[in-house]
């Protein structure tokens, strides 16, 4: 199946927010196997575009501020340049995503060259119509070359960007509800951050962005035992979070994991997970994937890109100076968990944290009811933190539902079998 995306960019300037928007369905498709085309104008200059898409300069660059004052002299000739280069370019696309294209008054000879060309040439083409504003009143056809901005070309869909508005953007351009298919700007946190492909690919790999609860600890891998991070008691919070019903990641980003006693460490650390409940796409040490290119340790900038991912950072180290992670996690605004028994955290994040007691140094708190049922009561207390925290709640649901994958799979595909199939 080939793709098209009809647009009139001369540019992929992000400035230009409908470019994003492409730019990101573009990934999505290259990312799931089509080969897109897009479709853009004679003079573009841009190249920048994704690997696996298909460029071709055809679209005829009119003058279009006339339209937009209402001014049709130059539309019989405009409309035929367009149709002309719209037949010779599409015959091959099975479906073509426009935006704005009916919508926006001046692109109105864009608008009759593809119906024509769907009249004509382009009968096998299917079509998803994006609107990117929000619906008008419909006004009173009379049979003037403006109607055309107020109904729906044939083998079409309408694609309205929300499911409230939806029924105001069917009555807009006449046509039933079933004709209106809602699918939303995508926002794939990973793009927005500009994040490595290392965090693309394992996110991909492990289903991370899917969690609710992702917490990143990043630390050396000869300091991860009770003398030192504490890491099974990340664990065990984390498979009690699981225990609760939620979907947990826990992703360690581990230096210094290249020798024997290291790894050995590593595969302790899996089998405590694994009596805990937690597999091995659930607790993620960096350095075993893709090993053993990071073993050693990952980049500064791919651990920042980790925490801008995860939403929770639990530290029960049993000693620190000033602890550059926990700065990190404060940058990132993830949900704090500090050990209450070393006080020195407290001097850097205030009030701003949850504090308990995993043990220190200086500190050796008692567990009168098991520490196993203490880290449980840790877990739910997390967990409600989580349920009352607006914006953690805000960035997860978007990593959750907004990313490109999800956008694809549950609304764009979807939209593309419907009308091909009807």
């Amino acid at each position: 199946m080939k793709i098209g995306i009809f647009t009139t960019f001369y540019n992929l300037d992000t400035a230009y927010s409908l470019v994003t928007v492409v730019k990101q369905q573009l990934k999505m498709l290259v990312k799931h196997g089509y080969t897109p085309v897009l479709f853009v104008l004679e003079n573009f200059n841009d190249d920048t575009v994704l690997e696996g898409v298909e460029v071709r300069k055809t679209i005829p660059q009119l003058i279009l501020e006339p339209y937009g004052h209402g001014d049709l002299s130059n539309l019989d000739k405009d409309v035929e340049k367009a149709k002309k280069a719209l037949e010779e370019t599409m015959v091959d696309i099975d479906v073509c995503l426009t935006h704005d294209i009916i919508f926006i008054n001046s692109y109105l000879p864009y608008n009759i060259a593809m119906r024509k060309a769907i009249d004509g040439k382009l009968n096998k083409v299917k079509w998803l119509h994006w609107m990117h504003s929000g619906p008008s009143i419909r006004p009173q056809l009379d049979d003037s070359p403006w109607d055309n901005l107020y109904t729906l070309p044939a083998n079409s869909r309408l694609i309205y960007m929300n499911y409230t508005d939806s029924i105001r953007a069917a009555e807009m351009y006449g046509v039933w509800p079933k004709d209106v298919k809602t699918i939303f700007n995508p926002m794939d946190i990973r793009e927005f951050f500009d994040v490595d492909p290392f965090v693309w690919d394992l996110t991909d790999s492990y289903d991370i962005l899917n969690a609710e609860f992702i917490c990143v600890y990043p630390l050396s891998t000869t300091r991860m035992g009770p003398e030192g991070k504490q890491v099974a008691k990340v664990i065990e919070i984390m498979a009690d979070l699981k225990q609760l019903g939620r979907k947990v990641k826990l992703i360690i980003p581990n230096a210094h994991a290249n020798g024997k006693r290291e790894k050995e460490a590593i595969e302790e650390q899996l089998q405590i997970a694994g009596s805990l409940g937690l597999d091995r796409s659930e607790v993620i040490f960096t350095s075993l994937f893709n090993a053993p290119k990071y073993e050693h340790g990952l980049p500064h900038h791919i651990v920042k890109d980790l925490f801008l991912i995860g939403n929770l950072f639990i530290f029960p180290s049993v000693s620190e100076n000033c602890p550059l992670i926990q700065l990190e996690a404060m940058a990132a605004k993830s949900i704090l968990v500090l050990n209450k028994n070393f006080p020195a955290m407290k001097d850097f994040t205030l009030e701003n944290a949850m504090y308990f007691n995993f043990g220190s140094l200086v500190e050796t708190p008692n567990f009168p009811l098991g520490e196993d049922r203490y880290l449980m009561d840790v877990a739910k207390l997390i967990n409600s933190e989580y349920e009352n925290n607006k914006a953690v709640k805000a960035h997860t649901l978007l990593r959750q539902r907004f990313n490109v994958d999800k956008i694809f799979k549950q609304q764009l595909e979807p939209a593309i079998y419907d009308v091909l199939n009807n």
